[in-house]
């Protein structure tokens, strides 16, 4: 156990995650909860940094409350009486619904010992959130993974507190640490808090959203004919398309926005774009999407300050698509197209463009610095001269190309460009040709030693190429 002195920073981390009103707290025995209310006894002390000191030591152990009409945080309280399996499971399987079907990433889901048999699951938010709007989020979630209120109870509420993290269970005597989100082995140091960081209200509020049945089958279909992949083109014509079908629900609105920004400033910081490239890509999308598909009084103005919050977010801590590093197929036919491309710079951007084309679709942004990026160069002909060659051979052609950004360029007083759209030209694979799995860490020399002999390989690149890029030593 860490000396007191050395948990200030604990303290001040509870204070900033956990506690909303300091008037009203819970109190554990080693028999009951007890409910203290400076409201209701002016003998009360209100909940303070020495009491959570006591807190931390194991002397005392309390609790809290929301702030009555709002939250801040958030707690699955898992509970299977003296199942530990049972809460194990359930815990494993609503961290898995989070994660897969609301879009929360798992550095920003907290899970630590109730002190008894089961488990608590926290989310911390960055702005105060209507206490109806979370639990509609906490009922969604669980009803998606397949358990009831009477096994995962939803705290804090004004009425039902929740036991802090980090001290003594009064019954048990158990430490309730922290634990690992992946095999729920505790995390013995109070040091655990130090790095938590609120998410995104957004994607809470995206997972709020209530449908009825005839909008959920409606929802349904319009995601089985939209590509919804996340590429600021698919999107866009997601938003269209659903618009012409879900026209007047706000709450849809509501959902669309935010989830649109959330995916799309974490898609563009994994393709390279600046903080304002990405806010302005955001705005482009939703300024050309019907008005009637936001809710009444919502404004470009609040649109705007929220892609900036937002983008700013995934950019200082690094959030990246699910996809991004997950293998993706290559097969032989397209090693041959890319091998075909000119110098050996200009193979390494078309098999990165390749690669890109099959995280996001085959319609994709590149901004100078991704290109820069991809060739290792900070030369812009260079980049420039390399996508003017995969466009001459039929690798890529411009869906986008020049476009002026009127709103940046009179905001700063020189012409300003949107970034290039491209697509991707190169031919499907036929059915059962060689193909293997690829992951980020490999290289265009690596995939096509696997996928062509040397034979193969000496017909698509010049000699001196692949005596010092190809030949195996």
């Amino acid at each position: 156990m860490e000396p007191l002195e050395k948990n200030s920073q604990a303290i001040e981390k509870l204070n900033e995650l956990y506690i909303t009103t300091r008037r009203k707290y819970l109190v554990q025995t080693e028999s009951a909860y007890f409910t203290n209310d400076r409201s209701k006894s002016p003998n009360v002390w209100t909940l303070n940094d020495a009491m959570l000191a006591r807190h931390l030591k194991g002397t005392n152990t309390y609790g809290v409350f929301n702030a009555n009409a709002v939250n801040k945080f958030m707690t699955f309280d898992v509970d299977f009486a003296d199942d530990t399996q049972a809460a194990k499971r359930a815990t494993k399987e609503i961290i898995a619904t989070l994660i897969t079907q609301y879009n929360i990433t798992l550095e920003d889901i907290h899970v630590s010992i109730s002190g008894n048999k089961g488990y608590h699951i926290d989310l911390f938010f960055d702005e105060m959130l209507p206490v109806e709007t979370v639990e509609r989020f906490y009922h969604n979630v669980i009803k998606d993974a397949g358990y009831s209120s009477d096994k995962v109870e939803f705290r804090p509420t004004w009425t039902q507190g929740v036991k802090l993290p980090l001290g003594i269970h009064q019954r048990t005597g158990r430490r309730c640490w922290f634990v690992n989100a992946r095999t729920l082995e505790p995390i013995k140091s109070f040091d655990y808090l130090n790095e938590v960081q609120p998410l995104p209200a957004a994607l809470i509020k995206d997972g709020a959203i209530e449908l009825t049945d005839e909008q959920e089958a409606e929802f349904r279909e319009i995601e089985a004919r939209t590509d919804t992949t996340v590429t600021a083109v698919d999107t866009s014509d997601a938003l269209r398309k659903s618009a012409e079908i879900l026209k007047a629900g706000r709450l849809i609105a509501s959902n669309t926005r935010h989830s649109t920004t959330v995916k799309l400033a974490i898609f563009f910081y994994s393709q390279g774009f600046e903080r304002e490239e990405a806010v302005e890509a955001i705005m482009e999308i939703l300024l050309n999407t019907p008005r009637e598909y936001f809710s009444k009084g919502s404004t470009p103005e609040y649109w705007r300050k929220e892609a900036e919050r937002i983008v700013n977010l995934a950019f200082d801590r690094n959030y990246t698509l699910g996809n991004a590093d997950k293998p993706i197929t290559i097969y032989r036919s397209e090693i041959v197209e890319v091998l075909k491309v000119g110098t050996f710079r200009q193979k390494q951007l078309a098999y990165a463009m390749l690669v890109t084309s099959k995280r996001y679709g085959k319609v994709f942004y590149l901004t100078m610095k991704s290109g820069m990026a991809m060739l290792g160069t900070k030369s812009k002909p260079t980049v420039n001269t390399a996508i003017k060659k995969l466009v001459e051979v039929g690798f890529i052609e411009y869906v986008r190309k020049g476009e002026i950004d009127n709103a940046r360029s009179k905001e700063s007083g020189h012409v300003v460009y949107k970034p290039n759209k491209y697509r991707l030209l190169v031919s499907e694979p036929v059915e059962g040709e060689p193909s293997i799995e690829v992951t980020a860490e490999q290289t265009l020399v690596d995939v096509a030693r696997l996928l062509l002999d040397e034979k193969d390989i000496k017909q698509h690149v010049k000699r001196y190429e692949f005596d010092t890029r190809f030949r195996v030593s």
